[in-house]
């Protein structure tokens, strides 16, 4: 008879959203506007809230989460269907029209151990326990039910505005884990780290990037942002924001620093800026590798084998050789 699926499970599989499926399935999306979300990595790739999407670059489009898994995932009918069915689907979109929607971070989900997002940072990532721990305390960092590790985006009186939310397991995606941005958090946003008194700020693409900086280079006073991407609206609010707030304290602002990935997209956001803001006011700070995570992954690969390398006692025979 062939490989088949019933008709309950791809009406089970046609009753799940699109934009829920993708979310579960750490997929990063952008808001635009109230009805439109865009794939963050395929920028022509767009999606309605009524569950329709449409592939600019590939002319091609279709209706609900069976169609876009083969285009995306290039599965067959069959496939598409159980893995649509097969996921535990986070149903975190807000489809309402409210754009002024106050964002309500999910308390509920939250675990009262970090354990697994701690070994994850510190095993997996090689980010330093105590800095983990210091995030911990400061209530930056928490752990969801699923073992995700949330990284709270909070305003300047402390209030959640957003959050990302990065696997600790593998999955079968190009990313190798699980990445969420939180719906209806602020789109201007993002995770923020407050070294001091800021009187400067550095533009980072992801969270674990900006704390990885931070471990290596151990800045004072300084504003450290993640876009979450390469997002110009989330790169000038921080820029304002940084100045007024340094003005109210008297401070002068001293810099811009971008400091994204090492790639073809980060260089050109840099040089996009760099064309704006002018020499005198922009530091570009980039990676040897990829992102700044992979240079501290091989900071403390250096680190390790310099311990290794400690020269050993000497024998009774060197030390016989040593006297004559």
């Amino acid at each position: 008879m062939g490989d088949r699926v019933s008709k309950a499970e791809i009406d089970q599989a046609s009753e799940i959203h699109v934009l829920d499926y993708l979310q579960t399935k750490g997929e990063p999306l952008l808001q635009q506007g109230d009805n439109y979300y865009r794939h963050a990595e395929h920028d022509s790739l767009v999606f309605n809230t009524n569950g329709k999407w449409y592939w600019n670059s590939r002319n091609t489009g279709g209706m609900g989460a069976i169609s876009l898994a083969r285009e995306l995932y290039g599965m067959k009918f069959q496939e598409a269907v159980r893995d649509v069915n097969g996921l535990k689907i986070t149903k975190t979109m807000d489809f309402s029209k409210d754009t002024n929607k106050e964002f309500i971070y999910p308390n509920h989900y939250e675990v009262s151990s970090i354990e697994n997002a701690k070994n994850y940072l510190v095993n997996e990532r090689c980010i330093d326990e105590k800095v983990v721990l210091a995030l911990r305390k400061h209530d930056l960092i928490a752990e969801d039910k699923l073992k995700n590790i949330v990284f709270k985006w909070k305003d300047k009186v402390g209030k959640i505005v957003g959050a990302d939310r990065q696997g600790t397991t593998k999955m079968e995606n190009k990313r190798g884990s699980f990445k969420q941005i939180m719906a209806g958090s602020k789109s201007d946003g993002g995770f923020t780290l407050d070294i001091g008194r800021p009187n400067k700020i550095a533009f980072f693409e992801s969270p674990i990037d900006l704390v990885s900086y931070y471990d290596m280079i151990r800045p004072d006073h300084i504003r450290l942002l993640s876009m979450s991407g390469l997002k110009d609206h989330t790169f000038t609010t921080g820029i304002k924001e940084t100045i007024v707030e340094c003005n109210e304290r008297n401070d002068t602002f001293e810099k811009v620093i971008i400091a994204v990935d090492n790639d073809a997209a980060g260089e050109k956001f840099s040089q996009k800026w760099e064309q704006i803001l002018g020499d005198e006011m922009l530091q570009i700070d980039v990676p040897k590798n990829k992102d700044w995570n992979d240079d501290l992954k091989q900071q403390r690969a250096l680190e390790r084998q310099k311990q290794n390398q400690i020269v050993p006692p000497f024998s009774k025979n060197k030390e016989a050789e040593y006297e004559r």
